[in-house]
């Protein structure tokens, strides 16, 4: 059920998975434990249990287990709670996949829903620090923000790169039908901005100077990680603008197809309306016998021939065909 790793001084990282003993590993100083749970193996009396020994507050469990949370970090008596969320791309749209985490005086504990990529990344880093640079709570923290920051930086640059060969396409052939791909795109930028921009404001808060959520000496990597998320976010601008601007060069070229079908048409109706008009004057009435023809169907049909052609030759100088 509950997974842990805890550094202990001297003796580097080692897995854990009694809860007995990370309670008591919790108490010992120079412990740094990180337990991690998925919210689908949790039981009612799990829960219980975990929030008990660990000291969490009700309304943070209640948010951590919900699975519907935004982006967001509180202070409460004994330990700090933030929720942040890894984004995996299916069927073309980016879901998002809750972390949320209880920070305690030397320990972590994270509640997710099927985040194991993320976390599993955040192990694999811990492991690989002998010497962590802080044997802290803040040290776990950071390298759990470190690894959602840089998968929300790939994502940005799948995006980017992906606009840009729009870009490249509808230049070359302003024709081409990516109306899908367009909207595709704004969809997954929407929903990147959705979690990348709170976390933002989510580490605004955390290095603030009002605040005692990072320590002095771990300040600067968290202050990081918020410029990481500021270029993210201008990146996320960047490429929302892109789009718009691709979105109304496809709109103007189907407002100039329009444009040219309507031409077409208005040429070839005056074409037509004026030969009409003038065998709706002419009448059209007339003898063929050879004592009555006096020419006026010849001349009339001529007139119609002639004013067509004209028109024709008019339009088409002027490339309306």
């Amino acid at each position: 059920m509950l997974k842990a790793i805890c550094h202990v001084e001297g003796s580097g990282w080692t897995e854990v998975h009694d809860l007995a003993k990370i309670s008591d590993l919790i108490q010992g100083d120079g412990n740094v434990v990180w337990a991690e749970i998925d919210v689908a193996s949790l039981a009612a009396k799990d829960t219980e249990l975990v929030s008990e020994e660990f000291g969490l507050h009700p309304l943070a469990v209640e948010d951590a287990i919900g699975l519907k949370q935004r982006p967001k970090f509180e202070a409460y008596e004994n330990h700090l709670f933030t929720v942040m969320h890894q984004l995996d791309e299916h069927d073309g749209q980016l879901e998002a996949k809750q972390i949320a985490c209880f920070i305690g005086k030397g320990w972590v504990l994270t509640v997710h829903e099927h985040a194991e990529r993320t976390l599993d990344q955040v192990t694999r880093r811990l492991k690989a620090q002998a010497k962590p640079r802080e044997r802290g709570p803040s040290h776990i923290m950071h390298t759990l923000l470190d690894v959602i920051v840089d998968d929300y930086q790939h994502r940005a640059d799948e995006l980017e790169e992906e606009v840009e060969q729009l870009e490249e396409l509808l230049l070359a052939n302003p024709d081409s039908p990516v109306e899908k791909q367009l909207y595709s795109l704004k969809q997954r930028l929407a929903r990147l901005r959705r979690y990348a921009v709170p976390g933002e404001r989510i580490l605004s808060t955390m290095i603030a100077p009002t605040t005692t959520a990072v320590p002095d000496e771990t300040g600067a990597y968290f202050r990081d990680i918020h410029d990481h998320l500021l270029r993210i976010t201008d990146q996320m601008r960047n490429v929302q603008d892109l789009v718009d601007a691709l979105i109304d060069l496809r709109r103007i070229e189907q407002a100039n197809d329009l444009n040219e079908v309507t031409k077409r048409l208005t040429g070839w109706a005056a074409i037509i309306a004026v030969p009409t008009l003038i065998a709706g004057i002419y009448g059209m009435n007339y003898d063929l016998s050879p004592a009555d023809l006096d020419y006026g169907f010849e001349i009339a049909l001529g007139l119609m021939i002639a004013s067509a052609v004209g028109l024709y030759t008019f339009f088409k100088r002027r490339g309306w065909f």
